[in-house]
């Protein structure tokens, strides 16, 4: 019998309630213009992709996140919207990441690497994914205000398939949560 495998990744998930957050709402939205934008409850930034993992690979990596020194908590300022033609999504990123960003991000895939899972090997870079399946560059994206946000923990969560009026797509359920560090 074939064993059970489920999509797994840690990210940063921005906090629901603030005015940036509905900032970024409505930018996704207007993104979709393009392509189709990414279910709000769906916006986050990627720290580490862990692919199809098994129980007894999700408990190891639940257990080395218990034991990782994150960082300390950061903020993070997102002011770079861009295209990229190989994936084919508009995406929101900071211009200059945060060392406890980048760090954490390094963490995570060198824990990811210790329980077994393979991980890319070109360079991290955080973003937020606002529009998929974008045919080809727009000539004018939407105009980009400020939107900023705190991030005092980080999750690891699973991507499960769901249906939506006919509409195949996905949900990210979080299951599990670390704080970042103080100092």
């Amino acid at each position: 019998m074939k064993e059970k495998k489920q999509r797994l990744f840690f990210a940063l998930s921005p906090n629901r309630s603030s005015e940036d957050f509905q900032r970024l709402a409505r930018l996704s939205s207007q993104c979709g213009q393009f392509g189709r934008s990414v279910a709000t409850d769906n916006l986050h930034i990627t720290l580490a992709f862990l692919g199809m993992v098994t129980d007894e690979q999700a408990a190891s990596v639940v257990a080395a996140a218990e034991q990782l020194a994150a960082p300390r908590a950061f903020s993070l300022k997102l002011d770079t919207l861009g295209y990229w033609k190989r994936s084919k999504v508009i995406w929101l990123a900071p211009e200059h990441p945060p060392q406890a960003l980048l760090t954490l991000a390094q963490q995570l895939k060198s824990l990811a690497i210790e329980c077994g899972l393979d991980q890319e090997s070109r360079p991290y870079k955080p973003h937020i994914t606002l529009a998929k399946s974008v045919a080809r560059r727009p000539e004018q994206l939407p105009p980009l205000g400020k939107i900023d946000f705190h991030f005092n923990h980080f999750g690891l969560y699973i991507s499960k398939p769901v249906s939506h009026n006919g509409r195949q797509g996905v949900q990210y359920i979080q299951l599990g949560k670390w704080p970042l560090g103080n100092t």
